[in-house]
């Protein structure tokens, strides 16, 4: 998978979309990384790098109308060289896993997409039922079921793991001392441990524990979790929680987490996105901007 480095350990199908017109809140933006989607939107600047976003669980949108807003002014001539332009450009490496979209209904232009075998659809998304029947409809049939299944233990390392400081206590034996430990990663679900001493390894799998995280800039408590992975020999814990059950998380706590989890995918989507680009882009492709 493209998106993979020191941040992101385990990434959720990615949706770069250029032009995106609806601006998600962080509620909706949840709502569809539970379902194994993260969307970035694309800015002109990152065009150059999208090639190094491909990968088989990326997907590809692009606003013609974002890409050539000028284009009415410019006549119908020139909207038809910046089509060309940018069939040609999506064609360099991802013309199977896109869609091209505009409000115009415009059947010259359908049909140089249609030429160059990239969809293209009539649609005006700037309102939010529109916008999610699309993603539904055009956007999610471009992954392939069979490459992975639909999940949501999408796994990250905060690019401030350092700073957190972990305090693990047992529910079952409340009298017991509390463990400290560093943090290794997070999810949706769960939160992977390296424990500071072996006064952990009185745990079972299944016992139930409570799990605060503490940094300078943020506290995450959760109530009760349950541990699911103990390996002895490198001192690591691993503990599942519901996101969104209070018994297990309160709302304030799991939104922190969530926070957390979506600025660090984000910069992870940075990171490869900043890479020196590999390819070289096709003169003058964006036509207006």
């Amino acid at each position: 998978m493209a998106l993979k480095n020191d941040l992101v350990q385990v990434a959720p199908k990615l949706v770069c979309w250029y032009g995106m017109p609806v601006l998600l809140n962080e509620a909706q933006r949840m709502h569809l990384l539970l379902h194994d989607i993260y969307i970035y939107p694309v800015i002109n600047s990152e065009l150059p790098a999208l090639p190094q976003l491909n990968g088989r669980t990326t997907a590809y949108v692009f606003s013609f109308d974002h890409y050539a807003p000028l284009f009415r002014a410019f006549g119908d001539s020139q909207q038809l060289v910046a089509a060309r332009k940018l069939a040609s450009y999506i064609n360099t490496f991802c013309s199977h896993n896109s869609v091209v979209f505009s409000r115009t209904l415009s059947p010259r232009l359908e049909e140089i997409f249609q030429q160059a075998e990239i969809t293209f659809v009539q649609r005006d998304l700037t309102y939010e039922k529109p916008f999610f029947q699309f993603l539904r409809d055009q956007v999610l049939p471009l992954f392939h079921g069979h490459e992975r299944r639909e999940r949501h233990y999408i796994r990250v390392v905060p690019k401030e793991v350092a700073e957190f400081r972990v305090f693990v206590r047992s529910l079952g034996r409340p009298a017991d001392a509390m463990l400290t430990a560093k943090l290794n990663n997070v999810s949706l679900n769960g939160i992977g441990l390296k424990m500071l001493d072996i006064a952990y390894r009185r745990l079972e799998l299944r016992d139930a524990v409570q799990v605060t995280l503490r940094s300078p800039k943020t506290v995450v408590r959760i109530n009760c979790a349950f541990v699911t992975r103990i390996n002895s020999e490198t001192d690591e814990l691993a503990v599942n929680f519901n996101l969104n059950d209070k018994s297990f998380i309160e709302p304030r706590d799991a939104q922190q987490l969530q926070r957390l989890v979506l600025q660090t995918l984000e910069q992870g989507v940075r990171i490869e996105i900043t890479k020196k680009p590999e390819r070289i882009l096709p003169d003058n492709l964006v036509l207006a901007q």
